[in-house]
């Protein structure tokens, strides 16, 4: 099970708002990821939130219908 950080997702554009366009600030995923239910994962740079690529799927493909 791959886990993506905010700034992973953020970078590779995973999550699409209503026009199913990436979201274009960092803020607006963090805001995202802390509705859902996360996972913690450590980094180098402490922990980070995390969610799977299904979360992200189900999420884009609630937005989008």
């Amino acid at each position: 099970m791959q886990l993506y950080t905010i700034g992973e997702i953020y970078r590779q554009g995973l999550l699409k708002n209503h026009k199913g366009e990436p979201y274009k600030h960092k803020a607006t995923i963090a805001k995202i990821v802390s509705q859902l239910k996360y996972k913690i994962k450590k980094t180098p740079w402490g922990v980070a939130k995390c969610l799977t690529k299904e979360q992200i799927e189900k999420y884009n493909s609630n937005r989008l219908a």
